[in-house]
C-alpha cells in the first residue's frame, strides 16, 4: 500500500489568517473570570515567617491553507521540520500572561478570533508539552477540536496552567527566602492591580498561583523549539 504523504500547511505570512470554523469545542470564552483553582487557595499570614501566599478594526486576510482533520501518524520534530505560527513568534503579539487572552493585541489590534482558530504548527500536532525555564511544572496543550492544535490552544493553556494555585510545598520548593519573598511580592502586585473592590478582594482571596513563580516576568515573548523533539520553550521578560 503506497506511503501517504505528509500534509503541510503553508505560511504566506501576512497580517491575519483563517481555518474553516469548528463545530463547537471548549474554546476560550474570552471573559474576564478567573479559572477555577485545583485546590484550595493560600494567602499570606499576617506575619512573617513566609508562608505561602496566599471586532477587529482591519481586514481580515487568511494567511494558512485550511487543515483538514489529519488521517496520519502525528508527526514529531524528528521526522519533519515544524514551523509555529507567526504569533507564536518572538514579539509577535503584546500580552501580559497575568491577564486573559482576550487582552491581547497585534500591532494594537485585538487579535481576531478567526487567527485564534489556525493552526499554531505547520504540521498539525494533536498536543504539545510548553517549559519555561523559571517554572518547575509542564504546560500541556490539546486540541480542542480533535484534530490540530490551534493558537487559542495555545494562549488558552498558558493562560489557565498559569491560574493553577500552588501548594505549600511548592512554594517551599522555591530555592531562597529571597525568591519566596518575590514570589510573595509578584501575588501582592496581581491583586493589588485591579481596579474595582471586588475584583481586588476576588484576587487576593484567590491565594497565590504559578504565574507567582514568574516573578514579575509576565510579558509574553513567544515560544521557540524546546531541548527535546516534543517539547517547546516559552519566552517571558
Amino acid at each position: 500500500m503506497p506511503a501517504k504523504a505528509n500534509k503541510q500547511v503553508r505560511f504566506a505570512y501576512k497580517n491575519i489568517f483563517h481555518s474553516p470554523p469548528q463545530t463547537p469545542t471548549p474554546a476560550l470564552s474570552f471573559s474576564t473570570s478567573t479559572v477555577p483553582s485545583s485546590s484550595g487557595p493560600i494567602t499570606p499570614p499576617s506575619a512573617t515567617p513566609l508562608g505561602l501566599p496566599g471586532p477587529s478594526p482591519y481586514s481580515y486576510v487568511p494567511s494558512y491553507a485550511p487543515v483538514k482533520q489529519p488521517t496520519y501518524p502525528v508527526p514529531s520534530r524528528r521526522s519533519v521540520h515544524i514551523r509555529l505560527h507567526p504569533y507564536l513568534e518572538p514579539n509577535a503579539v503584546s500580552w501580559d500572561i497575568v491577564d486573559h487572552p482576550s487582552t491581547m493585541s497585534r500591532h494594537h489590534h485585538p487579535v481576531s478570533s478567526r487567527a485564534l482558530c489556525e493552526a499554531a504548527t505547520s504540521h498539525p500536532l494533536a498536543s504539545m508539552k510548553i517549559t519555561c525555564s523559571y517554572l518547575p511544572w509542564t504546560i500541556k496543550v490539546h486540541a480542542s477540536n480533535g484534530s490540530y492544535i490551534t493558537l487559542e490552544d495555545v494562549f488558552d493553556a498558558i493562560y489557565r496552567s498559569l491560574r493553577t494555585n500552588i501548594s505549600q510545598s511548592e512554594f517551599n520548593s522555591l530555592p531562597s527566602e529571597s525568591d519566596q519573598r518575590r514570589a510573595t511580592r509578584a501575588y501582592e502586585q496581581r491583586y493589588r492591580r485591579m481596579r474595582s473592590s471586588r475584583h481586588y478582594e476576588e484576587e487576593k482571596r484567590g491565594g497565590m498561583k504559578r504565574v507567582d513563580f514568574l516573578m514579575g516576568r509576565s510579558r509574553f515573548l513567544g515560544i521557540s523549539a524546546g531541548r527535546r523533539p516534543d517539547e517547546w520553550q516559552l519566552t517571558v521578560t
